[in-house]
């Protein structure tokens, strides 16, 4: 009966130090993720920035070329509105 005890209560301890060690190991991976999720926020956020620049700048040269009366011959001879 003590022996059957004694090995129960080894077989916990070890399947709580291999769990123990898997728990770490997914810590340090959803870590990672996270650290990797914060880097796509910053670029994203970098690219709304340069998008909204370039649609500033493309709402600027429409309405010079509207104010200019015509727009250049060629394939924008009929231009698009962003």
């Amino acid at each position: 009966m003590n022996n059957q005890l004694l090995l129960f209560f080894l077989m916990f301890i070890l399947t709580g130090c291999v769990s123990n060690e898997k728990i770490s190991h997914v810590e340090n991976d959803i870590h990672l993720i996270n650290i990797k999720v914060d880097q796509l926020q910053q670029d994203i956020n970098a690219l709304r920035q340069e998008i909204q620049v370039a649609k500033e700048a493309a709402e600027k040269v429409n309405t010079r070329l509207d104010d200019a009366g015509r727009w250049p011959d060629g394939i924008w001879a009929h231009p698009p509105r962003w």
